[in-house]
């Protein structure tokens, strides 16, 4: 495989590198030819070994919406090959051969015959090419100081308020004389969860501890009146759909506070990180889209008649 991969560049090449000669009116693609990037043709069978190789039962059933949604995909990371070619930034022969070894593509790659390596080889490019753009982002545009995340905590004190916390056991049965007697066991013998579950299969038994906003209003009503430790009577509740009977056992009550700043603090960079992330990839990947050109020929497609986002150009020129 890696004597095949020296020769990636001319590989590549014939991929992604032919011209597709002068402009006019109507451009002299040849009938295989399914789309353009600038001045680079996309292959109907280097496409179809795509879709066979990544999205065979959807191209057995020739959904059009769905394919033109994947060849639109593909073109835009076609289009982002083209802008890290230019930045010098595709990955090395070595870490294509070392990601195919990884996935297993390796075994995939000695049935092709020689054209369709080639193909197969740009896809493992475009597939590094995700985590190289990813990386590309976060190196060179994605930088969070301690200012910024103490500025962020300081400025947005709602947001790390822990809101008072019950921890509770929830016993519930369709059972009303199984849960009476559970409660028994519960409050007189002292006996734990663990006894429940064993002695009795028909009684769902879940520890919990939720903020009062995500407890259920006919619950969050109970539990208010109790004090720790103590055992509720068996209530009939109805929970979505389903009415059983329960009983709810708290265990404690955990006041609201704040929380320390070291508490939120990596949960504060990932979210500035994430923020700053989002924005430069959107700005990138709207560069591509104004930098290149993309044509779609869709009476070249055959198999699926193509509806997606591309301008298209067809045999009346239009």
């Amino acid at each position: 495989m890696k004597r095949f991969l020296v020769g990636l560049t001319l590989t590549i090449l014939i991929i992604s590198g032919v011209s597709c000669g002068k402009k006019s009116r109507k451009p002299p693609v040849p009938e295989n030819v399914i789309a353009t990037i600038d001045k680079y043709y996309v292959f109907r069978d280097e496409f179809l070994l795509y879709l066979n190789l990544n999205y065979k039962p959807i191209l057995e059933k020739k959904d059009s919406f769905i394919l033109s949604r994947i060849l639109d995909d593909y073109l835009k990371r076609r289009m982002i090959y083209l802008y890290l070619k230019e930045k010098n930034m595709l990955p090395s022969n070595d870490a294509i051969v070392e990601y195919m070894k990884f996935h297993g593509f390796d075994r995939i790659y000695k049935k092709l015959d020689l054209k369709n390596k080639r193909y197969f080889v740009f896809f493992m490019i475009l597939n590094l090419n995700e985590e190289i753009m990813k990386n590309h982002i976060l190196k060179d545009y994605v930088h969070v100081d301690e200012k910024e995340i103490k500025d962020y905590y300081e400025n947005r004190t709602e947001e790390f308020i822990k809101k008072k916390t019950y921890c509770f056991t929830r016993f519930h049965s369709s059972y009303k004389d199984l849960m009476v007697e559970a409660r028994r066991w519960i409050v007189r013998k002292h006996r734990d969860e663990t006894f429940i579950r064993l002695r009795y299969r028909d009684i769902e038994v879940e520890e919990n501890c939720f903020e009062e906003d995500n407890i259920p209003e006919d619950f969050l009503k109970i539990l208010k009146k109790m004090r720790p430790n103590r055992v509720s009577k068996v209530i009939k509740l109805k929970i979505g759909e389903k009415e059983d009977y329960n009983i709810l056992w708290l265990k404690k009550v955990i006041p609201a506070r704040k929380l320390k700043f070291e508490e939120v603090k990596d949960m504060i960079y990932n979210k500035i990180a994430m923020e700053k992330y989002s924005k430069k990839e959107e700005e990138i990947y709207s560069e591509i889209n104004k930098k290149f050109k993309v044509i779609v020929y869709p009476e070249n497609i055959l198999v699926f008649k193509y509806n997606g986002v591309f301008p298209v150009f067809n045999s009346e020129g239009k």
